[in-house]
């Protein structure tokens, strides 16, 4: 009956006879009884999707937040059963607190039963990793055994317990934290500390770098806490050396390996502090004046900072193909006022002391590499005979006027061998050189240079040889 209504309704919209006007409100009527249906169905289910995709956005967020409210528990029963049982081996015996200051940082030492040393703890299908440091704090005024006073009245053993596991997203890691105060009579009266700051290139503490101290009583590690300060009980006063390696990294002078000396006094605190952190790179290209060429002999560069010490500069070989192409200068100490360089060893090739300045400090970045210039003084040398002509394929030197600080292949450097016409066009260091034609002797005197500077203009030296 529905359908056969609806069909006589579509016929008395097509097939009746309707004046103009009305049958044009009629097929209106009409046609909107005929698609309302459908725009309500459509706009239903557009409504109905946008609901369920905020629901199960809902479901997925509680999902996301239930599962790692879960991890975060388990993380903080695996960080507090650590703690329990390094309380329980610490109170053991005599021999706890020595045993658990022993093993400085643990990573997965206590398996769940049926795991093993050193393999992730599983809960609920999550591995976790537990990670412990244990270090001495003796009694001392100042933020850090590291910062305090020299003497020791009675230590404690910081514990920190971390624990992490995978797809954490921007949750941290569950840390647990006590100190533990060995029995009286435990450790000796005549217990010695050293402590070993590490510092960055911004003068912040450095974080886990390892630290060995060998010496008169055996060898001793320990790993720098959050403020940069390892503190290393040792058996027995005496002389240790205090080392640190840490892969890409360097102290001031570009050491990877660098080591002090230090003496542990009997119930006291001994100090000593390194500066080191990632270490930076120069990418150097040596240039002259247009048309003139590099000494062939030169492979010095200098590096200049006030705190190189004791002279504020370091010289670094670089090697023989230095001035036919560019090289990296590497391990270098991050100062944050950067590097003043110039070309060659002597003391008379800085542009400063050859009465110039000295180029634009360069700044390394921690863990960067840079790319720089220096340049070196035009010069044109023509060599002739006593009578004028022209001596091709001549080997010209220059030896350093002032020799202080030179390297050997500075003293003398050589510089190339004259063209068809005599000619050889160079260029050197800062600083006055004389000229010499290798395998001849000078017709009078061999000449000087005038003092060069990287910046001046080119200069044109005569050199007659017999």
């Amino acid at each position: 009956m529905l359908k056969n209504s609806a069909k006589n309704d579509e016929e008395v919209c097509m097939d009746l006879a309707w004046p103009h006007s009305v049958l044009s409100r009629v097929r209106t009527a009409c046609s909107s009884d005929a698609g309302m249906t459908l725009i309500e169905l459509m706009m239903s289910i557009m409504v109905f999707t946008i609901a369920m995709a905020g629901i199960m956005g809902g479901f997925v967020s509680v999902g996301q937040k239930t599962r790692l409210d879960k991890d975060r528990v388990a993380a903080s029963n695996l960080a507090a059963r650590e703690l329990e049982i390094v309380r329980n081996q610490f109170n053991a015996s005599s021999t706890g607190p020595l045993t658990v200051a022993a093993d400085l940082d643990v990573t997965n030492g206590y398996p769940l039963p049926g795991g093993t040393v050193g393999s992730s703890l599983v809960v609920d299908s999550v591995p976790y990793t537990v990670f412990r440091r244990a270090q001495w704090l003796p009694a001392g005024t100042g933020q850090s055994p590291c910062d305090g006073g020299s003497s020791v009245t009675y230590p404690t053993l910081a514990v920190n317990v971390r624990v992490s596991w995978p797809y954490m997203g921007q949750v941290k890691p569950v840390e647990a934290n006590t100190l533990l105060t060995p029995p009286k009579g435990v450790l000796a009266t005549g217990t010695s500390f050293v402590a070993v700051k590490v510092v960055s290139a911004s003068g912040k503490g450095q974080e886990d770098v390892p630290v060995v101290l060998s010496g008169t009583g055996g060898t001793f590690n320990g790993t720098t806490a959050e403020d940069g300060c390892a503190t290393i009980a040792v058996s027995s006063a005496g002389t240790y050396t205090a080392s640190l390696n840490k892969s890409g990294w360097v102290d001031f002078y570009g050491a990877a390996t660098p080591s002090k000396t230090v003496t542990a006094s009997t119930s006291s605190i001994s100090r000593l502090t390194f500066n080191y952190d990632k270490a930076g790179s120069l990418r150097l290209s040596l240039t002259t004046q247009t048309g003139y060429a590099l000494p062939t002999g030169l492979r010095s560069i200098t590096l200049s900072n006030t705190g190189l010490q004791p002279t504020g500069t370091q010289v670094r070989d670089l090697g023989a193909t230095a001035t036919t192409g560019s090289v990296t200068i590497p391990t270098l100490w991050p100062f944050t006022d950067g590097y003043s360089l110039w070309a060659g060893s002597c003391t008379q090739s800085d542009p400063a002391v050859a009465g110039g300045s000295r180029a634009t400090s360069v700044v390394v970045p921690v863990g960067d590499t840079v790319t720089t210039t220096t340049r070196l003084a035009p010069v044109q040398v023509n060599v002739t005979t006593s009578t004028g002509s022209a001596i091709t394929n001549a080997t010209v030197t220059a030896t350093p006027v002032t020799t202080t600080s030179c390297v050997a292949s500075e003293n003398p450097l050589t510089l190339g061998v004259t063209n068809s016409s005599g000619q050889l066009l160079t260029s050197l260091p800062a600083g006055t050189w004389t000229l010499k034609v290798t395998g001849r002797t000078a017709v009078d005197s061999w000449p000087n240079t005038p003092n060069l500077l990287p910046t001046a203009a080119p200069v044109t030296v005569a050199v007659s040889a017999a």
